[in-house]
């Protein structure tokens, strides 16, 4: 649906987007009202069978002590997965600040390097000892697990 959304705001027509966007979300809060009327009911009538096989007040009380602890587990949750997002975050922004950090070096080192006696045989080795790693790495590589060439 996005991707028709995109294309149509593309050819010139936001007036009509605005009219499928605000239809569709009039559509799916009617389903999401819907479904919590119908969630609410499959919870009453579950309420209802454990209280008059527990008791009414031991059926409140133990959906009570559920539904608390579901929501302790969301809270938990959430603080670890909002964590873990800070954490990557933060080692992303790190890494590009490195990789912008390195090309600028590598810029402002450029005219040294090409400057000095063998400046050009200097940024040549590592590039050419990488294709010889690359090379090396690929011959030496076999599809047999056992490492025999038998057949």
């Amino acid at each position: 649906m996005l991707a028709t959304l995109i294309q149509t705001l593309a050819n010139g027509e936001p007036a009509f987007v605005a009219k499928r966007v605000r239809r569709a979300m009039v559509d799916y809060t009617i389903a999401a009202i819907a479904l919590s009327i119908g969630l609410g009911f499959f919870i009453a009538a579950a309420l209802m069978v454990a209280g008059e096989r527990f008791g009414y007040i031991q059926a409140c009380l133990g959906f009570g002590v559920g539904f608390v602890a579901v929501a302790g587990a969301a809270l938990i949750y959430h603080r670890i997965r909002s964590g873990m997002t800070a954490r990557r975050r933060v080692a992303e922004t790190r890494a590009t600040q490195i990789k912008t950090l390195a090309g600028a070096t590598a810029i402002a080192l450029l005219p040294t390097l090409l400057k000095g006696r063998g400046g050009l045989l200097q940024l040549a080795l590592p590039a050419i000892a990488m294709a010889a790693y690359a090379i090396y790495k690929e011959n030496a590589a076999t599809d047999d697990p056992d490492g025999d060439d038998e057949i």
